[in-house]
C-alpha cells in the first residue's frame, strides 16, 4: 500500500499536499495532455479539495510550467555534475547519454512530460520572467562548441551538432513512449552513445 511518504513531487519530495498535488499533475498531463485534464481532474488524484490545489498553484498553467521548467532545470544539474571540461568529448557525450537514459529510467512519467511537451513550454518561458535558470541544449551545445576549439572534432554549427546529438537521445525516447521500444532507456545506452559519437566525427 502507497503511503504518503511515497509519494514523491517535483519541487517538493516531502510526501505532502503539494507533492500530491505534482505527482497526480504529472500523471494527468504526461498521459492525456495538458490541454485535456482539469484541476479538478488533479485534486482528486491528489486526494484534495479543488480549492486546497489552488492554495499551492493558482492555476493550472502555473502548475504546468513550473513543473516542466523544474523538470528541465534538474536535467542541467545531471549534465553539471556529469561532465567536465577535463574530459575528452567521447567521454562527455557518454556521460550526458547515461544521465539522460538515468532520468528516463528513475521517473519515465516525468521524463514523458518533459519530452513531450518542451515545444509548447519552452519558447514561451524563454520570453518571460519565469524562464529556466539552467538550460541542458545549452550546456550540450557549449561542450560541443568547446570540443570544436580544442580540435577533438572539425569545426561547424556546435547548435546543430547539439540538436542532432540530443535527437539521437530523444527520438529514442519517443519512440518508447509510442511502444515501439519497450526495454528501459539503459538498455540502448551503449547503441545512443555510439550513435552520438558517429555525429559529433561525422
Amino acid at each position: 500500500m502507497e503511503t504518503q511518504m511515497d509519494i514523491i513531487g517535483v519541487t517538493v519530495l516531502d510526501g505532502g499536499t503539494k507533492a500530491r498535488i505534482e505527482r497526480a499533475a504529472v500523471d494527468r498531463f504526461a498521459s492525456k495532455g495538458v490541454d485535456a485534464v482539469t484541476t479538478r481532474e488533479i485534486a482528486a488524484d491528489a486526494g484534495i479539495s479543488e480549492g486546497a490545489l489552488y492554495r499551492h498553484f493558482k492555476s493550472k498553467a502555473e502548475l504546468a510550467q513550473t513543473l516542466f521548467r523544474t523538470i528541465h532545470e534538474t536535467l542541467a544539474d545531471e549534465i553539471t555534475a556529469v561532465s567536465s571540461a577535463d574530459l575528452r568529448i567521447e567521454e562527455n557525450a557518454a556521460a550526458i547519454v547515461r544521465a539522460y537514459c538515468r532520468a528516463a529510467d528513475n521517473d519515465w512519467t516525468l521524463f514523458t512530460y518533459h519530452l513531450l511537451n518542451t515545444h509548447r513550454f519552452l519558447p514561451a518561458l524563454a520570453a518571460s520572467d519565469n524562464q529556466p535558470r539552467k538550460n541542458p541544449v545549452a550546456q550540450v551545445e557549449a561542450i560541443i562548441a568547446g570540443a570544436m576549439d580544442q580540435g577533438e572534432i572539425k569545426r561547424g554549427d556546435a547548435n546543430l551538432k547539439a540538436a542532432l546529438c540530443l535527437g539521437v537521445v530523444l527520438q529514442a525516447a519517443l519512440h518508447k513512449v509510442y511502444g515501439k521500444l519497450l526495454e528501459p532507456m539503459s538498455h540502448y545506452e551503449t547503441e545512443l552513445t555510439r550513435a552520438v559519437n558517429a555525429v559529433l566525427h561525422s
